[in-house]
């Protein structure tokens, strides 16, 4: 994204025009002075003389562009006539921004004739392409929309040839429009928290070798006009957008602090943590779970590894480690839903359009999520925008769901750890196709494509496998917690095995995690919620697994006062099997290998509010 202060542009522009500014009259000038008078005079002087033109000649001296139209840069000029421009409007605003939404929308570089060919799009000095129309267009010859007149000394034409460019009368100005980064700071009253949160991460830089160089002083090189680099990573990089530029086109969300608030406190609740927390570092555990042993669960804080969040970063404004961290990731994932773009007809086809959304509608944001619940959307929208390069929808509520948002369901099969005999073990990855829909009890994305996890074990071993599973993303929040189960008979080789021979499964399931204190607790799920201790442990009756389908189990509600997101921190799952499972008199009734599809976290009050 580029700004240039001023008139730097010009200054550039002029520069490079320099050696081809003595054949302007030749290149683009359409009536020898002869026939206009005009020709022979410049753009300013054809301005002044021109009492139609009293107003726009008042506005131009007030900003210094008399000097600027009076040189020899080659310019185009569109002037209003006198009675279309709001001069209260304009005397009330700076001359920095006078110049920015009015003067610099009525004049471009160089010298663009009109021609009866089609319509051109004109860069002007404000970075805004704005269409030059032809004569052949209804109306006649347009710029922006608004009719351009007859010239009053040759009505063959419509320009005033200048010996510095050319002039055109319009019947009122073009019209100016904000694109979508300049729209987010021009909300002050409605949309604060938004503008302050990008204003965050801009950044500014001069560009040395565009900027017009002045004198030295004190050995520090000034600028008589500088011209300024502005970038923004929130809304280039981690928003994947080009909002500030004119050739894109976007929708730009934009919550008012009312629906900010309202969000913040609603997301933040999911994002509370302790200065400290601990896990278990799976590769350094190796307690495992041997023939005739009773329930013990793993040991508390073996392999431990602690991450320090005390130390927030140097520009944070909230020192505090868990306000500030709580912070910064609540605004970003407010932020992340946007912004969408116009070239993602697919999905975003509606929202350009305006037309309402139904239940069925999916959009794509520019940081590559998906989002429903739409007529929400629609809901929540108070104002539409048009911009320059698309359009802002003013929201007072943040109409996207937890779930696909800031609060999803986790599912995973990310081994951390396998034991199958004393060193350790080994786990395949299996996945089948075409798998009937009917056997899938809560994972229907599993449908079709079934993949899982399998830990085998040698022949004849004492040793039943384990597998310990990491759950990433956790939040501070409640979850029913599941486990996806596979049985024999669905892989390939064992397809036709007969119902008698099938044998079911006996597992426990065991859970590491942090509290608020950062103690370490480990216990195991009961279906309801987990025991700790080991006298507890003890009585929990393990869980019985269907050996003809696959089984999705409830192992239990669990809350968990602290969120690991973004900390490399996470608890971890071990999914095993009973004792009776692996006794020798017990094999041949109970399933020996495992296959674990997926460990599915699904937050409770997400799911309850919804």
């Amino acid at each position: 994204m580029k700004h240039i202060n001023k008139i730097g542009m010009m200054a550039v522009a002029g520069a490079m025009l320099a050696a081809v500014s003595c054949s302007d009259y030749d290149d683009f000038n359409t009536a020898p002075s002869a026939v206009d008078p005009a020709a022979d005079k410049t753009l300013w002087e054809n301005i002044a003389s021109n009492p139609e033109l009293s107003e726009f000649k008042s506005v131009l001296e007030r900003l210094g562009y008399d000097e600027v139209l009076d040189a020899s840069h080659t310019y185009t000029v569109w002037a209003p006539v006198n009675g279309s421009i709001d001069m209260n409007y304009l005397n009330g605003l700076s001359d920095e921004k006078a110049e920015k939404v009015f003067l610099k929308n009525m004049i471009a570089n160089y010298a663009h004739r009109e021609n009866d060919l089609s319509d051109t799009v004109i860069y002007m000095l404000n970075e805004k392409l704005l269409k030059f129309a032809n004569k052949k267009s209804a109306g006649g010859m347009t710029f922006d929309g608004k009719r351009v007149l007859a010239n009053q000394n040759n009505p063959s034409v419509y320009n005033y040839p200048s010996v510095n460019g050319l002039l055109y009368m319009v019947e009122a100005p073009s019209d100016f429009r904000y694109n979508g980064y300049e729209y987010i700071f021009e909300t002050a009253g409605v949309a604060d928290s938004l503008m302050e949160y990008v204003l965050r991460y801009e950044k500014r830089v001069l560009d040395e070798a565009n900027s017009v160089k002045g004198p030295i002083r004190d050995g520090v090189q000034h600028y008589d006009d500088s011209v300024i680099i502005v970038s923004n990573s929130l809304i280039g990089q981690m928003l994947n957008s080009q909002i500030e530029n004119e050739d894109s086109m976007y929708t730009v969300l934009i919550p008012t602090d009312e629906a900010w608030v309202d969000a913040y406190n609603r997301i933040s609740s999911y994002y509370k943590y302790i200065p400290t927390i601990s896990y278990q570092d799976l590769s350094s555990t190796q307690v495992g779970f041997t023939k005739g042993t009773s329930g013990t669960i793993m040991k508390a804080n073996v392999g431990a590894v602690t991450v320090n969040l005390t130390t927030a970063p140097a520009d944070a404004k909230l020192q505090e480690t868990g306000p500030y961290w709580t912070d910064s990731i609540t605004k970003k994932l407010i932020t992340q839903n946007l912004i969408y773009s116009d070239g993602h007809k697919k999905y975003n086809g509606k929202l350009a359009s305006g037309i309402p959304f139904t239940e069925t509608d999916t959009l794509y944001s520019t940081s590559r999520r998906y989002l429903t619940n739409l007529p929400a959307l629609d809901a929540a929208t108070v104002e539409t925008v048009r911009l320059s390069n698309g359009r802002a929808r003013i929201l007072n509520a943040y109409p996207f769901t937890a779930e696909n948002t800031y609060a999803p369901t986790i599912k995973t099969r990310a081994v951390g750890r396998v034991l199958a005999n004393p060193s350790g073990g080994t786990y395949s990855t299996v996945s089948y196709f075409g798998v009937d829909d009917s056997i899938c009890t809560l994972d229907p994305e599993e449908v079709g494509i079934l993949t899982y996890v399998k830990a085998d074990v040698p022949e004849g071993s004492n040793y039943a496998p384990e597998l310990d599973f990491y759950i990433p993303n956790v939040l501070s929040t409640t979850y029913d917690i599941y486990a996806v189960i596979i049985p024999k008979c669905f892989e390939f080789e064992y397809r036709d095995i007969p119902e008698e021979e099938r044998k079911p499964y006996t597992l426990y399931f065991d859970i590491n995690y942090t509290d608020a204190s950062n103690t370490q607790i480990s216990g195991r799920f009961d279906g309801d919620t987990i025991r700790v201790g080991n006298a507890n442990v003890k009585k929990v009756e393990p869980f019985l697994v269907a050996q003809d389908k696959i089984d999705t189990l409830k192992l239990g509600r669990l809350t968990f006062p602290a969120c690991y997101v973004g900390t490399g921190a996470m608890p971890n799952i071990k999914v095993m099997h009973s004792v009776s499972s692996f006794l020798s008199s017990y094999k041949k009734k109970y399933e020996q290998v495992l296959r674990v599809a997926n460990i599915i976290l699904r937050p409770v009050d997400v799911k309850e509010e919804e």
